[in-house]
């Protein structure tokens, strides 16, 4: 295949999503209990995001497990996880925080046609919020 010179593709659109999760999901190779993050219909050309972290909307008695899938149709696969550590948020005392460590020279980039999905490995009854930002191709 021929070499083009200066045709770099770039991300085109910013993004920021949000998904709140709730409802325990222990079944790692079939899940059923995900919010979406990034559906696949809103991701035509491909995505990279940059920042993923995922922050507790109450106290965090026992650490949780948050998931990351790849969605693609009704296949979920578990790509990536981080723990949410236990934390009593307070006046002076900041809400339990995970980042799953993507940045600009490490972003996590999602194939065109592809969505993301979330999970906790416990119940929180006020919910885990997953914040992901980055750009659509």
């Amino acid at each position: 295949m021929p070499l083009t010179l200066n045709s770099a593709v770039l991300p085109q659109v910013p993004i920021s999503r949000t998904a709140v999760c709730t409802t325990a999901e222990i079944a790692f190779q079939a899940p059923t209990n995900v919010q979406d993050l990034l559906t696949a219909a809103d991701n035509l050309n491909g995505a990279r995001f940059t920042r993923l972290y995922a922050i507790a909307r109450a106290t965090v008695g026992t650490a949780i497990n948050v998931q990351l899938y790849e969605r693609n149709g009704s296949t979920y696969t578990l790509i990536d996880s981080v723990v949410l550590g236990v934390q009593t948020p307070g006046a002076s005392v900041a809400s339990a925080k995970a980042d799953f460590g993507y940045t600009d020279d490490y972003p996590l980039v999602v194939r065109a046609g592809v969505g993301l999905a979330v999970a906790i490995g416990l119940a929180a009854a006020n919910g885990v919020v997953i914040k992901a930002d980055g750009a659509l191709y």
